[in-house]
């Protein structure tokens, strides 16, 4: 149901290449554009780009530019193509040079049949070089009628030289443009019925973008264009066009009595509406009907039983509403972006539920979730509630760590000629829950053995092993998934020095390898982390009249954002460790100084990991509480 209000002038910046060098980046950029709306409304909107390559590692992409765009709202002209030799002649594309196709990818934010990419294919491109397309979009977008609107995105790991945006609009259309991010200016001015806006850009330090950081367009220079007066104007608007789809049918009333028959509680009957959307309806990533915002009726969407987003919740609701549970549709972003634009802009990818009555966010479409844990991307974002009564701006709750739990049970078993072999239970809930119904659907369509050997593969381990799960469509919690293993390499005879600690085939990151993603030296921007508890219990017993190992060494970390114990113990022939992570945080995205406080903590934990068993040939050392 996204409105895409980012323009060609955007998305021809996001198809540029990642950067390939960690000093100087492989090209450079020039972007001329303008922007003209029209007294209807309409728009025409022209870029004039070039990129110029300075190493070779950037040949090969920018051989081959991509420009997406939705034909049902606008309509692209490559006024023309060229690669400029660095002796200034031009190389000229063809028609042949320049393709179109569908660029349906699957992706959430793919919800039209009428996505599509022009691929440019530039000849003879060479260090020195510049490939270059002057684009021209007439667009015609009226799916909130009486509106316009634009976002724009300047991306410091695009290594911009120059930018420079004109806009001329109907001065009596008021359009609110604004700027925001270091190097950025604006000015404005009357001609006549004419307002004319100059925006220059100073492009600032180039920077790579890092792994795990928040959205650029949480954190770098944009510019943002809309009519839009208010929140309340702008879920007006969405309402107005996705009101009315929700009918209650006699057979959708009929299936909410069949679906809530013998529970009593609504919250009982919501949780029921909610799993059977859930396990009966599939989700499919391409808009079912015209218009591109407006669900299909819920007696479409349950005949077809399948849909987007936006189908999920329209039918759920009337499921709710025939059950007499209140909701109200809710907008958001998924991903790794957790502000909005200053000015009211539909810009959101993603529709879910709020219902009221419990204080609850509901998402249909979580086919893997249970009522009420929403996907991980839905954390602390904000969100727009719309109704008749126009839109809200609200938040949807962060992560409490008690919540979200996983728990990795292991008993080993060494034998006398140093055979390994055991079980692992990982027991979870919430949105661990729902990653271990993802890896049980794996092991469905990869096989359980083949599963098991690539798993023990990533611990550096040969061996052969199966698991059992319950349905991932079973979204009882706590969800268990329980694996058996036997490794190839035995331990060689007789013990003693140090040996690897067996940790057998845990289906989740080990106890704080997973709330804080990947470290990142010196890193510059806020990054995304996630509220958790990981519990981590492993018993290897020793067959009689093998040595027994020293204790492992016991780590407890306290700081300000987690904690962590670890200890060990002898108990009779057996060595039982226990590892324990918390993660507490106020919410889903923590600011780059963090880095630098959790990065040694972090490394001692995965040191603390990799403790290997020591055989002494002495008496094991006393346990002490």
């Amino acid at each position: 149901m996204k409105i895409p209000a980012r323009t060609l002038l955007v998305t021809a910046i996001a198809s540029m290449p990642p950067a390939m060098a960690l000093d100087t980046p492989p090209f450079s950029s020039v972007l001329e554009a303008r922007i003209t709306v029209n007294a209807d409304l309409t728009a025409t909107l022209e870029n004039i780009l070039r990129h110029t390559v300075l190493k070779e590692g950037a040949i090969r992409t920018l051989g081959q530019l991509t420009i997406p765009f939705s034909d049902s709202i606008d309509s692209l002209e490559i006024v023309e193509a060229f690669t400029e030799k660095a002796d200034g002649r031009k190389l000229m594309l063809g028609p042949e040079n320049i393709l179109t196709r569908d660029a349906a990818s699957g992706l959430n934010a793919i919800y039209q049949r009428d996505a599509r990419v022009k691929t440019l294919i530039y000849p003879d491109v060479q260090v020195g070089d510049t490939v270059a397309y002057h684009s021209r979009i007439h667009r015609h977008d009226s799916r909130i009628p009486g509106h316009v609107h634009f976002a724009i995105l300047l991306a410091r790991s695009v290594p911009f030289r120059a930018y420079h945006l004109t806009v001329d609009a109907p001065a009596s259309l008021d359009l609110g443009v604004q700027v925001s991010g270091d190097g950025l200016t604006s000015t404005s001015a009357d001609a006549g019925d004419l307002r004319h806006y100059e925006i220059n850009y100073e492009p600032q330090a180039w920077n790579q973008a890092e792994v795990g950081a928040i959205s650029a367009w949480d954190r770098d220079p944009q510019v943002v264009i809309s009519n839009f007066k208010s929140t309340a104007e702008l879920g007006a608007g969405y309402w107005a066009a996705i009101q009315g789809k929700d009918v209650i049918t006699p057979e959708i009333a009929a299936l909410a009595d069949d679906i809530t028959r013998g529970i009593a509680d609504k919250r009982g009957q919501a949780r029921a509406i909610d799993h059977w959307v859930k396990q009966n309806i599939r989700y499919v990533l391409v808009y079912l009907g015209a218009g591109g915002l407006a669900p299909n009726p819920a007696s479409s969407v349950l005949q077809n039983r399948y849909g987007d987003c936006k189908d999920h919740v329209t039918l759920m609701r009337a499921l709710l509403n025939a059950k007499g549970i209140p909701s109200e549709q809710v907008l958001i972003n998924l991903g790794n972006r957790y502000t909005l634009a200053r000015l009211p802009l539909p810009d959101f990818n993603h529709i879910m539920l709020y219902l009221p009555d419990f204080n609850l966010y509901a998402d249909p479409t979580a086919s893997r979730a249970d009522f009420g844990v929403l996907p991980i991307g839905s954390y602390d974002k904000p969100v727009l509630h719309i109704s008749d009564a126009g839109g809200r701006l609200l938040r949807t709750p962060p992560m409490k760590a008690e919540d979200h739990v996983t728990i990795s049970r292991t008993k080993v078993t060494v034998s006398a000629d140093g055979v390994v072999k055991g079980e692992t239970v990982q027991t979870s809930t919430g949105v661990f829950a729902t990653i271990a119904r993802e890896v049980a659907a794996k092991i469905q369509e990869q096989g359980p053995e083949r599963y098991a050997e690539a798993l023990l593969r990533s611990f550096a381990h040969q061996g052969t092993g199966t698991f059992e799960a319950a349905s991932p469509s079973d979204l009882t919690e706590p969800y268990d998934v329980r694996g058996s293993f036997v490794l190839q390499d035995k331990q060689p005879m007789p013990l003693s020095g140090a040996r690897d600690t067996p940790v057998g085939m845990p289906i989740i990151k080990r106890p704080g390898l997973w709330p804080f993603g990947q470290r990142i030296a010196n890193r510059q921007s806020d990054f995304v982390c996630f509220a958790a508890t990981q519990v981590e219990e492993i018993e290897i017993t020793f067959a009689p009249g093998l040595p027994l190992p020293d204790r492992l060494p016991g780590l407890v970390i306290e700081s300000r954002y987690f904690t962590y114990s670890s200890d060990s113990r002898i108990d009779g022939r057996t060595l039982k460790v226990h590892s324990n992570f918390k993660s507490a945080l106020a919410g889903q995205v923590c600011a780059s100084h963090v880095e630098e406080e959790i990065r040694e903590p972090l490394n001692r934990v995965a040191r603390n990991h990799a403790a290997r068993m020591i055989f002494s040939n002495r008496a094991p050392a006393p346990n002490r509480p």
